[in-house]
């Protein structure tokens, strides 16, 4: 019988090769799966900006009630047209009430003063309420108290993103360009010649650029009176580069 000593646990060269097979496995693993990895979070990114331009182009085909706009083309000629002003066009995810809908389709919002978020009780997505995705005008009558409702403490999931629209017409070469100067819209019969109000556009479609920006803080405090659209127009160091830009057409 041979000691105790003897029969228990590995040996130096055995703990040394079981290291080594370990190391092999780990780096054959990092090999394999790390660009799948990466591929995930890319395609993450990718729903994010599929979610954000699809959400606008949506907004932009439709003429809702009480928004003051006799079609969805004339809608987009005006949100050209003031969009980087007071009237900013902002795009963001909050938590809807699926219980309580708006006579505009879109979901209340589902924490307020008389329903606080309690971060030590956290309510379910998709039981308690769910994850809409909002395109709205700041200052604008029919959206600016939904703006401020939907950025309530505890709704906002995510970042808030200014847009940024500028009509694509072809110049004098033919080639597609955006306005120098972001509120101008041509007509297509003639794309030199700027028109002066929805009336003069009469056109059966109009294209469409959009640039996203992302606002901080996201802070309704922030987004309704601090927050300035021209620092996105005049393209300084701090904002040359949208996070997505995505070109559409509305139809009349």
């Amino acid at each position: 019988m041979k000691p105790a000593y003897k029969r228990s646990g590995f040996t130096l060269v055995e703990t040394a090769i079981a290291m080594g097979m370990m190391a092999v496995m780990i780096s054959s693993f990092l090999v394999v799966f790390g660009p799948a990895i990466k591929g995930i979070e890319k395609s993450l990114s990718a729903k994010e900006a599929d979610r954000l331009t699809s959400a606008l182009e949506l907004e932009l085909s439709v003429a809702r009630p009480g928004e003051g706009f006799s079609s969805a083309l004339i809608k987009t000629y005006w949100w050209i047209r003031m969009c980087h002003g007071d009237n900013a066009v902002l795009v963001y995810q909050y938590c809807g009430d699926p219980a309580s809908v708006r006579a505009d389709g879109s979901l209340e919002p589902y924490y307020n003063a008389g329903n606080p978020y309690d971060a030590d009780n956290p309510d379910i997505p998709g039981q308690d309420y769910v994850i809409q995705t909002s395109v709205r005008r700041r200052q604008d009558a029919f959206h600016s108290a939904k703006i401020q409702a939907e950025l309530y403490p505890g709704n906002l999931v995510g970042k808030v993103y200014f847009v940024k629209l500028l009509q694509l017409r072809p110049d004098a070469d033919g080639k597609m360009v955006t306005p120098w100067n972001p509120w101008h819209v041509y007509t297509l019969q003639n794309p030199q010649t700027m028109t002066g109000w929805d009336g003069d556009y009469n056109e059966p479609a109009l294209a469409v650029q959009a640039r996203f920006y992302e606002v901080k803080p996201a802070l309704w405090s922030y987004v309704n009176s601090t927050f300035d659209p021209w620092v996105y127009h005049t393209n300084t160091a701090a904002f040359d580069k949208p996070v997505v830009t995505k070109n559409m057409v509305v139809l009349r």
